[in-house]
């Protein structure tokens, strides 16, 4: 035992450390920014919003209050919580399989497979919700494959279950994940007891409770905000077969490694299902999303590296499969620390001509502004991280066969959105504008005579002057702060 927690250890420490410098992706810089403003005064849903259930924007407000009460950077408060979640998960793994009887070696492999995968494998990806449901749900799995042995995994079940329902209220899509194993189990036993089951009924109770909760408290993101992101961003899909190629790949490449791993040993194969059914969950869960983003890909990879890696360690497999087993998962983490497209690095242009500015972008990608507002150490002015639904729409609208009802909805959304952007320039003052050129980073797109169609917006607007043109971005600066900057 004392083998399994130090190596543990030391994988946890050497992530936590290496994070440290690249923790701070889009979605984390704006997530936290969130629950700054939320704390100081702003409400979720009425002066802010984002796209995902309130979950999302919640989890990382222990983050924002504990810097607050310690002045450490609540980025580096996230790595800290999420190395301590990933302990958790594996502590319950752990618990669990003791109960079951596995054996030391066993534990141990569980362990350290799991510290590399929820840990190392992630890269750029840390931190982001997707990850953290990934940390949460994984001890179903675990307690799925200790049952498909015929083992019982003991009362901890319940708290696997308590995960699995957490990760499905921080994204409904990972309800794939934990019902692709269900859905195994129950076909082999030819029974529902595997529905039955205390950690399925805690994720049901768990996730049912979060749905209450939702509507009693922020009936103004499901009634009003929720089916705009609907209408103007569920649809937007990449196709079909560009998607399919990734999760055909990667799990793919699991059964052929598996192949190798297991041999003819029937048994093993079986005793790999309940992972492999949990990736193609992972699969469903991506294709379903349909955005093509690698972290919505997680999932997927996570589950379809841990069933070949358990197997191999188990059966000492050769030294050429190991190498060619970790260049697939270093191939994995680098597509899941792929960078946003198209945005040249602005930090330094932004800073030279504003120090600490106000904020603003218009733009439907998130990457533009964040964390970008956050590594100046300025203030964000506006009500969403970027004019997502807006963009969603125009897009939509592009289709002829729309009916009419639709395109008034997708109308009234795209006003919903410029009316923020106005609100952010009249209220919020930025010193610096950023405008994109492009929409959803594949089509010329105009957002500065999209944005001054609208009078009030334009009069607005007038008051900045363009500096320069960085890329796909142009760059527009207050007239006061030019005024200030000739000053000198």
């Amino acid at each position: 035992m004392y083998l399994r927690w130090t190596v543990v250890a030391a994988i946890l420490v050497s992530v936590m450390l290496a994070q440290i410098p690249m923790v701070l992706n889009a979605d984390l810089g704006w997530l936290l920014t969130v629950n700054e403003k939320i704390l100081a005064g702003k409400k979720l849903g009425v002066d802010l919003f984002e796209s995902n259930p309130p979950l999302s924007v919640y989890m990382y407000m222990p983050a924002a209050i504990l810097a607050g009460m310690t002045g450490a950077p609540p980025e580096f408060i996230v790595i800290v919580l999420v190395i301590g979640g990933i302990l958790s998960t594996l502590l319950v793994i752990d618990r669990a399989a003791k109960h079951a009887r596995y054996e030391t070696k066993d534990r141990n492999l569980l362990a350290w497979c799991f510290a590399l995968l929820l840990a190392v494998l992630p890269g750029a990806t840390f931190g982001q919700r997707e990850h953290i449901a990934v940390v949460a749900l994984t001890p179903f799995v675990a307690v799925t494959a200790i049952r498909w042995r015929c083992l019982n995994p003991g009362p901890i079940a319940i708290l696997a279950g308590l995960g699995a329902g957490l990760a499905i209220s921080i994204k409904p899509f990972f309800a794939l994940v934990i019902g692709f194993p269900i859905v195994v189990a129950i076909m082999r036993q030819r029974s529902i007891r595997p529905l039955l089951t205390i950690e399925a009924s805690a994720a049901a109770v768990t996730a049912i409770s979060y749905a209450a909760f939702v509507v009693t408290f922020f009936p103004a993101y499901l009634f009003n905000y929720a089916p705009m992101v609907t209408e103007a961003y569920l649809p937007i899909r990449r196709e079909f077969g560009t998607l399919v190629v990734l999760p055909i790949s990667v799990i793919g490449a699991s059964l052929g490694f598996l192949r190798i791993a297991a041999s003819h040993k029937v048994k093993t194969w079986s005793e790999a299902a309940p992972w492999l059914a949990a990736s193609v969950g992972g699969a469903a869960s991506f294709l379903a999303q349909g955005k093509a983003w690698p972290y919505t890909a997680l999932a997927l990879c996570v589950f379809a590296v841990s069933g070949p890696l358990l197997v191999y360690w188990r059966n000492r497999a050769s030294t050429s499969v190991v190498a060619a087993g970790c260049f697939i998962i270093l191939l994995i983490g680098i597509f899941l620390s792929k960078p946003a497209p198209g945005f040249p690095p602005l930090e330094l242009r932004v800073e030279a001509l504003v120090k600490h500015p106000r904020l603003l972008t218009i733009t439907d990608h998130i990457a533009l502004g964040h964390p970008l507002v956050r590594e100046l150490d300025g203030v964000w002015v506006g009500s969403s991280c970027a004019q997502l639904l807006a963009a969603g729409a125009i897009l939509r609208e592009q289709d002829p066969q729309l009916s009419d009802d639709i395109r008034v909805k997708l109308d009234n959304i795209i006003a919903f959105e410029r009316r923020q952007l106005l609100n952010g320039l009249r209220d919020g003052r930025p010193d610096v504008v950023l405008v994109d050129t492009y929409l959803f980073s594949t089509n010329r797109f105009d957002w500065l005579t999209w944005a001054k169609s609208d009078p009030e917006t334009r009069a607005e607007l007038n008051r900045y002057r363009e500096v320069e043109g960085v890329g796909r971005v142009r760059i527009f600066v207050s007239e006061s702060q030019v005024g200030e900057r000739a000053r000198f």
